[in-house]
């Protein structure tokens, strides 16, 4: 698929789903897109979760990492079963960077999985986030993935109620879908996972020029 058009798609469903809601009814369906790609603001709705950061490492590290990624990208569920335990191991846990993980969802499927881990209680939404990645084939074929993405969600502590609730919580989905638009206008990623090291943009599930980026942020950094 062309990537101006990707963009337009993505686009017009994530404006429409904040229009109109309804997410849940489009999850319980099978068919998902196969191509899967302003800093967010925290949007209070009248009750309910509220859009917060998945934020990892050292707040107050001077090299910034932030992932674009999309729940249904198989080279974002790669990077995340191959790579990403090697960038926590030597970058995340050492607190030599702050990172952040937002969401790009390409389809609404991927949508409606990021809603879920954006209102996980506490600080569980990143790690329904690993989960979903590690076990990505199981719930994106079946039948009605919302079913295991519920199992997901009850996992952190959610009832069926808070599912429920979470799926028509317009004020996440807006804001996911500002991160989105400022991820593609300001720093054009058109496709997942892409990352920024600082200003830098590296784009696909390539560690090694991942790292030589971040190397190279944090020698600066020292100096």
């Amino acid at each position: 698929m062309n990537t101006r058009r990707r963009i337009a798609g993505v686009a017009m469903v994530l404006a429409g789903l904040a229009a109109g809601g309804a997410l849940a009814g489009l999850m319980a369906g099978a068919a998902i897109a196969a191509d899967a790609p302003k800093p967010p603001a925290a949007t209070t709705p009248a009750a309910g979760p509220v859009y917060r950061e998945f934020v990892l490492g050292n707040p107050n590290s001077k090299v910034v990492v932030i992932e674009y990624a999309s729940l249904t990208c198989p080279h974002c569920a790669h990077f995340a079963q191959e790579d990403y335990p090697k960038l926590k191991k030597d970058y995340i846990d050492t607190g030599k960077i702050k990172y952040i993980y937002r969401d790009f969802p390409l389809d609404n499927l991927a949508l409606g999985a990021a809603l879920l881990a954006r209102c996980a209680p506490g600080n569980k939404g990143m790690g329904m986030i690993e989960k979903m990645f590690n076990e990505q084939l199981k719930w994106i074929q079946a039948e009605k993935p919302i079913e295991p993405l519920t199992a997901y969600a009850k996992e952190t502590g959610m009832s069926d109620k808070d599912v429920e609730a979470c799926l028509q919580n317009k004020a996440i989905v807006d804001t996911i879908r500002d991160v989105y638009s400022t991820a593609a206008s300001l720093y054009k990623v058109d496709a997942t996972p892409t990352f920024l090291v600082g200003e830098d943009r590296v784009p696909g599930a390539d560690y090694a020029r991942l790292k030589e980026m971040i190397d190279k942020a944090l020698a600066t950094a020292t100096k």
